[in-house]
């Protein structure tokens, strides 16, 4: 007879009880000391069915030499000695843990009384790696049919992994609680619907000022707060399950018994928690007391709006830069000058304003201040938000800190435009008149000594002299406005008659064969006036110097047409006798000509010197002479 039909048969405590109760079945117990199972006493038999048929790990050790039956949910257990476990003796089977389990069974066969123990470390070796496991277990004597303990009844299941996240929840608690208590803001976690403190650190405590809060509901703990409606937020964050976060929040709390109500400036987030099972179990809080960097900012933007006011009250544009002389500041001033969107100038941008020919000597000028921290000073031109080029002066001074390095840059820009244009313009009138009285002394000496020859009395000699003299003076007459004080009053005058007026006084006797003037009416504006008199006035000058008008058969032809938008005018003289050089250099005469030509009057003048005498074409817009 097999032993699987034997137990059918004969041995119904080995029916079923899963791949164990298969395992003992087909196992020969008759060469152990156990013997054949169906000799084996009714106590084990029983004690063994109830074990097969457990669903909770369960072992029974038997007899003297507690030899080894287990079901399928304790073999897992004895890891790589199952199956090779069944039927051993357990110090054989437990030899790496005996000393601890081995007195405990030895104690409940001994007094029969049952033991049980939790979480115990039992250092089991698995896989040849000796590792701290831990467990729940109990150990109950096992009685036979005289009623004494032949054995022991096992059950028990492995905490290990239960041990070690407690031990790292320890550790985290225990690491999350220093963090909280080194934490500079203050930190509450808050138990259940009642918000029961269960943790605050020192910050928290010393923000509400008080020390006995751990254990109590926030509205007994701080009464101050309900009526302002905290509470009600920490129970819709509770119900909700949403967040919330303030900032620079105001709270009046009573810090201290009988303290005055202080009002307190505070960020604040209130997260809800929850428990692993995802129902509400808390709310963390974290708390911050912003009031004193909130005032002292708010003092702060107060302090630097004045300041701004006051800046940008002065009439000057004012800038700043950092020691490396990186612009972050410009104020309303500059904006408005130069037009530039606000922040585009920042950095060295506010470069690109200054006029070509001024940035180099500008950027060498400021990176020397950079270097020796010495004052800037400098007159360069600043582009206007006309598009225009205008003269300013910059000046900036450094700060320095207790050990004298440069902290910051502080300038500004002065708008010196019109005072350089009238001290060029004074300079221009003073060379002007210089260069007039020269040349009045040697036309007024040349018509003297011309006179002188050809006057037959000291009477006609007066005479002749005194009609040129009031010619040219009513010539001078012409420009007189450029130099006046009231040059802006509006003047005309026509061209033929400026030109006659300015050449008459050079002609000699024969003045109205001398001169040929002809060309269609054409209106002047007092400054084409004034610049035109000039340019004529310096022709006349050279001519009655060196020209048609030094010699009695000299003649000068002056032609003018108007085509479309442009004068075209042509002075041609005439010596016949004389061979005409042109100047070796251009006397101060010529460049003032030229320079009202083309500066003044946006037009162009050619000279070409023929042995004859000068031929000249002057082009100028006449949009220009009429103002």
């Amino acid at each position: 007879m097999c032993p699987a039909t034997q137990a059918t048969d004969e041995l119904p405590f080995l029916v079923d009880g899963g791949e164990l109760g298969e395992l003992i079945r087909s196992r020969d117990w008759e060469k152990t000391p156990l013997g054949a199972p169906h000799t084996w006493p009714q106590s084990l038999r029983s004690a063994l069915s109830i074990c097969l048929h457990s669903s909770f790990p369960t072992a029974i050790y038997w007899g003297a030499d507690l030899r080894l039956f287990y079901n399928d949910a304790w073999a897992p257990i004895p890891a790589e000695r199952h199956p090779w476990a069944l039927g051993q003796p357990a110090a054989a089977v437990w030899s790496d843990i005996w000393d601890v389990v081995g007195p405990q069974l030895s104690q409940v066969m001994e007094t029969g009384e049952g033991f049980s123990v939790f979480d115990q470390m039992l250092p089991m070796v698995r896989n040849g790696i000796r590792h701290e496991t831990f467990w729940n277990y109990s150990f109950t004597a096992i009685r036979g049919e005289n009623g004494t303990v032949v054995g022991v009844f096992n059950q028990g299941h492995e905490t290990t992994q239960a041990v070690l996240a407690r031990r790292q929840a320890a550790v985290e608690i225990d690491r999350l609680g220093q963090m909280f208590a080194q934490a500079p803001g203050g930190v509450v976690l808050l138990r259940g619907p009642s918000h029961v403190i269960e943790i605050a650190n020192a910050a928290y405590m010393d923000l509400v000022g008080r020390r006995d809060i751990v254990g109590k509901p926030v509205a007994e703990a701080l009464p101050e707060v309900v009526a302002q409606g905290y509470v009600e937020l920490l129970d819709r964050v509770y119900r909700t399950g949403e967040p919330h976060v303030g900032r620079a929040v105001p709270v009046m709390l009573q810090r201290g018994p009988g303290a005055p109500p202080e009002e307190r400036l505070v960020d604040f987030v209130y997260q809800p928690l929850t428990d692993p099972h995802g129902a509400r179990s808390g709310i963390f809080v974290q708390v911050t007391d912003v009031t004193d960097i909130t005032r002292a900012e708010a003092a702060l933007r107060a302090s630097e709006a004045k300041a701004d006011a006051i800046i940008n009250a002065v009439d000057q544009m004012i800038w700043a830069t950092r020691p490396d002389g990186h612009h972050d500041y410009f104020n309303d001033r500059w904006y408005e000058f130069t037009g530039a969107p606000p922040g585009s100038t920042d950095g060295d941008a506010w470069n690109d304003l200054f006029h070509p020919d001024d940035r180099a000597r500008a950027m060498q000028i400021w990176r020397h201040s950079l270097e020796t921290g010495e004052p800037y000073r400098i007159e360069y031109r600043l582009r206007h938000r006309s598009g225009q080029y205008r003269w300013v002066i910059g000046r900036a001074q450094c700060t320095r800190d207790e050990t004298g390095a440069i902290t910051r840059w502080f300038g500004t820009c002065t708008d010196i435009h019109d005072l350089k244009m009238a001290e060029e313009k004074r300079q221009l009138l003073l060379r002007e008149m210089n260069h007039r009285v020269k040349n009045l002394f040697s036309v007024v000496s040349g018509m003297i000594s011309m006179t002188a020859r050809s006057a037959p009395s000291a009477q006609a000699m007066a005479e002749a002299l005194r009609g040129r003299l009031n010619a040219l003076a009513k010539a001078h007459d012409l420009i007189l406005p450029a130099a006046s004080a009231d040059a802006g009053s509006p003047r005309t005058a026509a061209l033929r008659h400026l030109i006659d007026a300015i050449l008459r006084p050079y002609a000699g006797p024969a003045g109205k064969t001398q001169l040929d003037i002809d060309g269609p009416d054409l209106p002047l504006g007092s400054h084409a006036s004034t610049s035109l008199a000039l340019i004529f006035h310096e022709l006349a000058t050279n001519a009655a110097k060196h020209g048609a008008l030094a010699a009695a058969d000299g003649r000068i032809a002056i032609r003018w047409t108007i085509d479309q938008s442009d004068l075209a005018l042509n002075w041609h003289e005439h010596v016949p006798q004389a061979g005409i050089r042109p100047p070796e250099t251009s006397g101060f005469g010529s460049m003032l000509a030229e320079a009202s030509a083309t500066g003044q009057l946006g037009g162009s003048l050619g000279y070409d010197w023929q042995p004859t005498g000068l031929r000249l074409e002057l082009k100028l817009p006449v949009d220009r002479l009429r103002c």
